[in-house]
C-alpha cells in the first residue's frame, strides 16, 4: 500500500482541502495547536485549496 506524504503541498491540499475531510482538519489542528474545551476550533471555513492567483 502507498502512502500519501502530507508535508508536500499537493498531498496536504487532497487529503485536508475538501468540505468531506473537514472534521478531520478541525481535530488535526486542535491536536496540533493543542486546543481544547472553549479554545478549541469548532468550525472553519475551507477555500478553494487549488486557486491560483490570477496574472495582470
Amino acid at each position: 500500500m502507498r502512502y500519501l506524504d502530507v508535508t508536500t503541498d499537493g498531498a496536504f491540499k487532497r487529503v485536508f482541502g475538501s468540505s468531506e475531510s473537514k472534521p478531520i482538519l478541525i481535530s488535526f489542528l486542535n491536536a496540533l495547536l493543542d486546543n481544547r474545551g472553549e479554545h478549541a476550533i469548532a468550525d472553519l471555513t475551507i477555500v478553494d485549496p487549488w486557486c491560483r492567483p490570477s496574472r495582470a
